[in-house]
């Protein structure tokens, strides 16, 4: 009588002991993968060289118009000292240039609004040093 006493006793001990540790450890959420942005077909682009590489912005703007995007203009910017890629928001639209930024592989968003009527570009790239990291030039 005592065996079976140790026995079911031995037998409580072991379940109680994986119920509560299944209680206390921490339970891990599933993974979740942020969803890609629709791109808009409609984004105005402007797109300039920062980098001194020639033709980079000829590049980059045949890679965004393969996406769909509107590229406008192609130009050198004011210097080739960037080291980043930037995109930067110029119309008060912020979707936008995430979404150009998303498409490129860039974190650098910025907004700076111009107060220009001429204006027909919504949002402005400036290529970088960094432009062989991009996105869509793996």
């Amino acid at each position: 009588m005592k065996r079976w006493l140790w026995i079911l006793g031995g037998l409580l001990i072991v379940g109680l002991v994986f119920a509560t540790k299944a209680y206390w450890e921490p339970q891990t959420a599933p993974e979740v993968v942020p969803e890609a942005p629709q791109v808009s077909h409609n984004i105005r682009v402007e797109i300039l060289n920062g980098c001194g590489t020639g033709g980079v912005a000829n590049k980059v703007g045949q890679k965004l118009r393969d996406f769909g995007i509107d590229v406008m203009t192609l130009g050198n910017a004011e210097n080739f000292n960037f080291p980043e890629t930037i995109v930067i928001d110029r119309m008060g639209k912020i979707e936008y240039a995430r979404q150009v930024a998303y498409v490129l592989g860039t974190p650098n968003v910025i907004q700076q609004k111009t107060p220009d009527p001429f204006r027909i570009e919504e949002v402005t790239v400036i290529i970088g040093r960094d432009y062989r990291g991009l996105e869509i030039f793996k």
